[in-house]
């Protein structure tokens, strides 16, 4: 998996698809292949019902037993660890069962993935090593659980991850970015730990795949942690990330199965490395890789766990976008396929180890959301309306510079106030990552992004100058070279891998993977831009400006302005709508202005002020 995306993504259905009846007990009916049929080499089918992401298999006392990242049974609910289980590796039943119901008190809740599973003899115990994102410094850092029962609960009672490798933890000098992707890989009775180094998620650094040697209990790693593998830039279809190791002995030879690229794209892979020094030694890169992309029936593989079957046959399980559909915002899922591993001259290659499925995923929809938005006027006063509600307010205190924006949490139930010093003020479950409000700014800030996590956030200066907090990572800035005219607005990129910037006189300014999609001419007078909103892929965006007029670029659709009746107020700013299909006006008197499926659900407008109305922030999921 990514982890600079994944675990946004996943969080995403509980913002945008809601996943259906996915943990009803259901069996994936398939036929076992001795060899596929005619024409359909390439066809693959999914072993198990709904999304099953990063999936690990465990054989203990001729059952297995399948365990997968956390999945979202509804806005409300989380299932942190999923569990299925079979009597073949084939035929696979979801059973509902969340085996890490309770989280350690430093990991953060909605963000568990990567677990595995190995059986402890020597305690008589069953030991889970799984991934999570730490509280206090939004690194993502490895834990671990125990159980007495193959399928959980598990319990982890520790105070701080196991391995975390942020430069304090460990043993390891430098900081590595996060530990993720953990794997147990036990070999003539030696167990061993095999995981990878987040570089790409918070420091921009390159990626590897460690390992370290696991006490017999399985409880505690001895020696020190030795990297293995790193991600080669002259492979160009690794792109920078490898990731999602998986170990496994044939014929003496251990061999490390990995996926590589960016998991949220059809360009996700599955490669190799031979180990011939064994787990703690530097393996070498395949001849042959990838050995597995995207074909018929799945998109973009990743994840592997190799298993044998019933019969000795290695197989190797995974997860993939199904068919073609990509991404948690298009509805799409990630199931578990199966493939039979066979090796020729020492080069493994995969191939379908089923040649039909019935292991259809449930339909996703989109969930109804309440409308609702919050309005801010620069004293900090919000006022709330429809579903948005109120947290808090800076409206009593006295403030040594006016607030000038606000966002809300990815969930709706918090937000942030910025002031134009860069004071920051957290409301509601939205936490405090940082300000400017201590710093001498060369211009003052004119509003905030907030990561897709919640976990960070974006403060922009009227110079285009940039200062990122907590999870934001840094994309670039123009306050090196500030524009003619003041920043004036600014939107996220799409799951927050970029940002735009457009100041007064419309000219707009992409960081990231923000695209630029064209802008006015000019913006003179009235026309001066105020308000900008981004669609939610992020294939374009709309501007806004003080007299109403709005402009739509890309495929961000025109749904209508006010300009043409008039506004009593200045507009001051705008949001769009949960899914991008409408967008609301924010007027400085008070005044909202609705289009396409936005609702006006009330304004102050008309209403006597302490201070003028300066941002809005859309209430709805």
């Amino acid at each position: 998996m990514t982890a600079s995306i994944s675990p946004t993504l996943r969080r995403v259905r509980t913002l945008i698809c809601a996943v259906t009846s996915l943990f009803m007990v259901a069996i994936a009916t398939v036929t076992v292949a001795g060899a596929p049929p005619a024409g359909a080499a390439n066809q693959w089918s999914p072993v198990h019902p709904g999304d099953f992401p990063d999936p690990s298999v465990m054989i203990y006392n001729g059952a297995y037993y399948g365990f997968a990242t956390q999945n979202f049974t509804s806005a409300s609910q989380t299932i942190n660890i999923q569990t299925s289980t079979s009597t073949d590796g084939v035929n696979w039943t979801a059973s509902g069962i969340d085996a890490l119901p309770t989280l350690p008190s430093w990991a953060e809740a909605g963000n568990t993935w990567g677990p595995t599973v190995a059986y402890d003899a020597t305690d008589q115990q069953f030991v889970m090593y799984y991934t999570a994102t730490q509280r206090s410094n939004s690194y993502q850092c490895i834990g671990r659980a125990v159980s007495s029962s193959p399928q959980g609960p598990y319990v982890d009672n520790s105070t701080a991850p196991v391995i975390c490798q942020d430069g304090v933890d460990n043993g390891t000098a430098g900081n590595y970015g996060g530990s993720i992707d953990p794997d147990i890989f036990t070999d003539h009775g030696v167990s061993t730990l095999i995981w990878k180094s987040d570089g790409d998620h918070l420091v921009g650094e390159n990626t590897y795949i460690w390992s370290q040697q696991l006490t017999s209990n399985l409880m505690t790693l001895t020696g020190s942690p030795t990297p293995i593998l790193a991600a080669d830039p002259q492979q160009s279809w690794e792109k920078g990330i490898i990731e999602g190791p998986n170990m496994v002995d044939h014929g003496g030879v251990d061999y490390l199965f990995f996926s590589a690229n960016d998991e949220g794209s059809a360009n996700y892979a599955i490669g190799y490395a031979v180990c011939t020094g064994g787990p703690s030694a530097s393996c070498t890169l395949g001849a042959a890789n990838p050995i597995l992309t995207s074909q018929s029936g799945m998109s973009g593989p990743g994840g592997p766990a190799a298993f044998l079957s019933p019969s000795g046959q290695l197989n190797l399980a995974f997860a993939a976008w199904q068919g073609t559909t990509i991404g948690y915002l298009s509805c799409g899922l990630r199931p578990m396929y199966l493939s039979a591993v066979s090796f020729t001259s020492g080069v493994p290659s995969l191939s379908p180890a089923v040649s039909t499925g019935s292991a259809a995923s449930p339909a996703c929809v989109t969930p109804p959301s309440t409308p609702g938005y919050w309005q801010v006027a620069a004293d900090g006063g919000i006022f709330t309306f429809g579903s948005a509600q109120f947290y808090g307010s800076t409206g009593s205190l006295r403030l040594n510079k006016p607030i000038v924006g606000m966002a809300a949490t990815p969930d709706r139930k918090g937000y942030w106030l910025v002031a134009s010093d860069g004071g920051v003020f957290a409301f509601g479950d939205a936490a405090f990552f940082g300000s400017t409000g201590s710093i001498h700014l060369n211009q003052p800030i004119i509003g905030m992004i907030p990561t897709f996590d919640g976990r960070g956030y974006w403060l922009v200066a009227s110079d285009g100058g940039i200062f990122a907090f907590g999870s934001a990572q840094f994309y670039g800035s123009l306050g090196a070279a500030p524009p003619a005219y003041p920043i004036t607005a600014v939107a996220p990129g799409f799951l927050g891998g970029g940002y735009w910037m457009v100041d007064a006189n419309g000219q707009v300014f992409s960081f990231g993977d923000s695209k630029f999609y064209g802008q006015p001419p000019f913006a003179p007078g009235g026309y001066r831009i105020t308000g900008m909103a981004s669609t939610l892929n992020s294939n374009g965006y709309w501007l806004a400006s003080a007299n109403g007029n709005v402009v739509a670029y890309g495929n961000a659709a025109d749904y209508g302005s006010p300009v043409s009746t008039g506004v009593d107020g200045t507009i001051v700013g705008m949001t769009a709508t949960a899914d991008a299909k409408g967008y609301w006006l924010q007027g400085s008197d008070g005044g909202i202005f609705s289009y396409g499926d936005a609702v006006f659900e009330g304004s102050m407008g008309g209403q006597h002020l302490n201070a003028p109305m300066v941002g809005i922030a859309s209430a709805s999921s």
